[in-house]
């Protein structure tokens, strides 16, 4: 039996990588602009359309997809993601591309959000924080070996390549669960969105804390090429090479993350944002010095995978009724942190990403500690 679960999960996690491949295509955005003979601002709404797409569907498309069995759940969303992907790659309309792109990012909450709630459900006794973060795992890989290879394919021959590597790995996902994914039932026959939960002080305090970690944490990640090659003279191969090595530290805090949540979940939640604060704070000081800064870039990189956990984790212990609702928000803060951050600095210079990520996350150990120390919200693991 745990062989069997082990397996699942091992499924859903390579299937949550192969639907995550699609946010690659951020490294593509002038060969989107040359394929679709469009403005660069026109090819960046199409990129950003998937993420600002996930960020509001997932707040109730989870719940909607609940009650339907787990199986034909996931085969129909990637279903859709292989035919929306096959009329990406041959269309040349970006309106009509941007339609089907749009369209998959409405399933994409559900797909996730019903691989986290599964993966808790089949884990075995004591693992099942362990089981979530294999799927949050996948997510961190899909876009870590997805960004390099879409950027790669892209460069060197064109649009319509890259998005044909996107569409095999999506089908070869759709294939691995057709074949070898068992039947699952949903849990429920009826669809209720629990209100009371979503109007409790500890639900909206929680939230309200939670999103301003991605946001603070967003600015920097979204900012820190421009950072390192205007302030830390960092070019071309390097810069990739460094951005691939950031990117294996990420994954391995997304692990180590879960590992914390897991045997210190209050201590984990509340002293983060003061560790990651800290980190930009030093990356301000020491922003001339090379050596500091590719030594606490990584130790962002940890911080930064590690922050998939506490999110998932904190609104799924103040939604406990409906996990797929909480995970579901999860993704919807997460997607939507990325949105938002990127906006802020518009107009300031470079090193004020360091002064707005810092000041979110002191917003959010304020409200972290207040819901876990004062009003003493209830955590699955405590």
């Amino acid at each position: 039996m745990e062989e069997s679960a082990f397996a699942q999960c091992y499924i859903l996690m390579i299937s949550t990588l192969g639907i995550n491949t699609p946010l690659s295509i951020v490294g593509i955005i002038s060969q989107i602009a040359e394929y679709f003979n469009t403005s660069i601002a026109i090819s960046g709404l199409y990129v950003s359309s998937f993420t600002f797409t996930i960020a509001i569907c997932g707040l109730f498309i989870p719940v909607l997809f609940s009650r339907y069995e787990r199986k034909r759940t996931f085969i129909s969303i990637l279903a859709v993601f292989a035919i929306s992907n096959i009329v990406i790659i041959f269309t040349k309309s970006i309106y009509i591309a941007s339609f089907f792109r749009i369209l998959s990012a409405v399933f994409y909450p559900a797909f996730i959000s019903i691989a986290l709630t599964v993966c808790e459900d089949i884990a075995p006794n004591g693992q099942g924080q362990d089981y979530i973060t294999k799927i949050l795992l996948g997510i961190s890989v899909g876009s870590i070996i997805g960004l390099p290879i879409t950027t790669g394919l892209g460069t060197i021959f064109g649009y319509q390549v890259a998005m044909t590597w996107i569409f095999s790995i999506n089908f070869i996902t759709l294939i691995l669960i057709i074949l070898f994914f068992p039947r699952i039932e949903g849990k429920s026959k009826s669809y209720e969105m629990p209100f009371s939960s979503l109007r409790t002080k500890e639900f909206i305090l929680a939230t309200v804390g939670i999103i301003m970690m991605p946001i603070g944490a967003s600015i920097v990640y979204n900012y820190q090429p421009l950072f390192l090659q205007v302030v830390s003279h960092v070019y071309t191969y390097k810069l990739s090479i460094f951005l691939f090595i950031y990117g294996l530290f990420s994954i391995f805090g997304t692990w180590i993350g879960g590992k914390l949540i897991a045997k210190r979940d209050k201590a984990t939640l509340i002293i983060f944002q003061l560790v990651c604060g800290g980190v930009f704070v030093l990356l301000y000081l020491f922003a001339n010095h090379l050596i500091p800064v590719i030594i606490l870039i990584l130790t962002f990189g940890v911080l930064d995978g590690m922050g998939y956990n506490l999110i998932q984790y904190i609104e799924a212990s103040v939604v406990p009724e409906s996990p797929e609702l909480a995970n579901g928000i999860f993704l919807s803060i997460l997607n939507g942190g990325i949105a938002i951050g990127g906006f802020l600095v518009d107009g300031f210079g470079i090193m004020s990403i360091f002064i707005f990520g810092a000041l979110f996350l002191l917003i959010a150990f304020i409200m972290m500690f207040y819901v876990i120390r004062i009003m003493k919200i209830p955590l699955k693991y405590s």
